[in-house]
């Protein structure tokens, strides 16, 4: 397993998925307010205070970890202390992998062994377990992966008398050894992100189910910890609450963490955010893999979703049996690698896609040049050469590949839609200015005649000018 070098220091979180309640919540309220003014004048839209793609510039380095369990089985002893009656096996040879970069849902119906798994994950439970755990491809150093880890428990437990400001500086005190000020801007920056600067001065005790699971995630996050277990984050929450805390677990996931939480029952808007699915069913797996590929998997199995189904509901009464004693099929399907193998023939399907895509991008790079170059080149009346006409076809083509490269270099180190379009006129306006088209090369100022070699349309124009025995001295363009 290779060791990636992905380090879990940001958290984008889109617009959309902000956790303040200026989106879903007040959608109601914005339809009637327009549809009753004099009703609905006194209410104010509360100021969303979360940008596009927030950062955290303070928190600590970590490198990125990817968690593997391999043949593992937990059992444990029936009957009292004085009088055993045997052995009861809660966990029975599982498998699987947590990549970072992941938001990772265990289903399954209660008394399935959701927590339990999780918990030896964890490391909080040893005795009665059998097989590996690999963190990185590498044995888990128990003590190791303790530092690197935190667990959120279902239920929160915070100091109801602090608020969420003081709670942060508590944990950022016990948990970080830098300056005061770097604690304070780290405090702050988790707090917006989070959606918690509103109420960072009312008392935990007078905050709201969501606002409580949140400061507990806030408190974790101080350290930056690339590995993340939720024991039902959104149990006990309302469906808007439910949302934002599962959208901040998939914003987490995207900064380069792990996350690993258990889920029972998710609507099908919550359900589609997770990007890996562990599902159990009596200790033992009946699927693993992406969300898209549970419902053709499936089917492959016999078991059609009903049109209009959740498809979380479907499969927790799969789980229970509510479709028939399939579970041992599904759990041979699951030893016998099927799901490896959908899995796998997915991405096959994705990469044939990926490389069609590529071979049309630049077909149509080159086939658009040729044929402008067809144009242009006879109706300005160019010497009917074929050396020059071809060479001339080529610089163009050449020419439309380092601009679409640049493009493309652009979007992908753009954090973001709007930094991409900011950024990308910023890199190619430079380019057009000190092209030659624009501005005279005798006139440019001897500190920024630099920027006129560096442009790739000059160097492309000076070649189609020019004859081919010019001196790059001569040209002054």
């Amino acid at each position: 397993m290779d060791n990636k070098a992905l380090e879990p220091d940001s958290v984008d979180i889109p617009m959309e998925e902000t956790v303040v309640c200026s989106g879903g919540c007040l959608s109601l309220a914005q339809t009637q307010l327009q549809q009753e003014p004099s009703m609905w004048a006194h209410l104010n839209k509360v100021e969303n205070q979360i940008t596009d793609g927030q950062c955290f510039f303070h928190l600590p380095k970590r490198s990125a970890v990817d968690l593997e369990f391999i043949d593992v089985s937990y059992t444990i002893q029936e009957g009292l202390c004085w009088k055993k009656t045997g052995l009861k096996s809660l966990l029975q040879s599982l498998s699987g992998r947590f990549c970072s970069r992941e938001l990772v849902g265990i289903m399954g119906p209660s008394g399935a062994g959701k927590t339990t798994l999780m918990n030896i994950l964890a490391g909080y439970r040893e005795k009665g377990t059998k097989g590996q755990i690999l963190v990185n491809g590498k044995p888990r150093d128990r003590k190791t992966f303790r530092k690197m880890s935190c667990y959120i428990m279902q239920e929160d437990i915070l100091l109801p008398h602090l608020t969420p400001r003081e709670a942060m500086m508590v944990s950022a005190n016990l948990k970080l050894d830098e300056t005061l000020e770097v604690k304070k801007n780290l405090v702050d920056e988790i707090l917006t992100a989070l959606g918690l600067l509103d109420c960072a001065h009312t008392r935990t005790a007078a905050l709201s189910g969501g606002q409580c699971k949140r400061l507990a995630i806030a408190l974790e996050l101080v350290n930056n910890p690339p590995v993340m277990f939720f024991d039902e984050p959104t149990s006990g929450l309302d469906s808007v609450s439910c949302y934002q805390v599962v959208s901040l677990m998939h914003s987490l996931a995207l900064g380069g963490r792990t996350i690993i939480c258990t889920i029972h029952q998710p609507s099908a808007k919550l359900f589609e955010m997770f990007d890996k699915l562990y599902i159990l069913s009596q200790g033992q797996c009946i699927y693993k893999g992406s969300v898209p590929s549970l419902i053709p998997y499936m089917k492959t199995m016999g078991l059609c979703c009903p049109t209009y189904h959740n498809p979380a509901d479907f499969i927790i009464e799969v789980a229970s049996g509510e479709y028939g004693e399939l579970n041992p099929v599904l759990f041979e399907a699951v030893q016998g690698g099927m799901c490896t193998l959908e899995h796998r023939r997915n991405l096959c399907a994705a990469n044939s896609s990926m490389v069609g895509t590529m071979f049309l991008f630049y077909f149509i790079s080159m086939i658009c040049p040729i044929m402008y170059c067809s144009i242009v080149y006879w109706m300005t009346e160019q010497p009917p050469e074929a050396s020059r006409y071809l060479l001339f076809i080529a610089l163009s083509i050449c020419t439309a590949l380092v601009a679409q490269s640049l493009g493309l270099l652009v979007g992908a180190a753009s954090t973001s839609l709007q930094v991409a379009t900011f950024i990308g006129p910023v890199t190619a306006i430079p380019v057009l200015l000190f092209s030659g088209f624009f501005v005279n090369f005798n006139t440019i100022p001897n500190y920024l005649q630099w920027s006129s070699y560096v442009s790739y349309v000059r160097c492309v124009n000076l070649r189609n000018i020019h004859s081919h025995n010019y001196r790059w001295t001569d040209m002054k363009i």
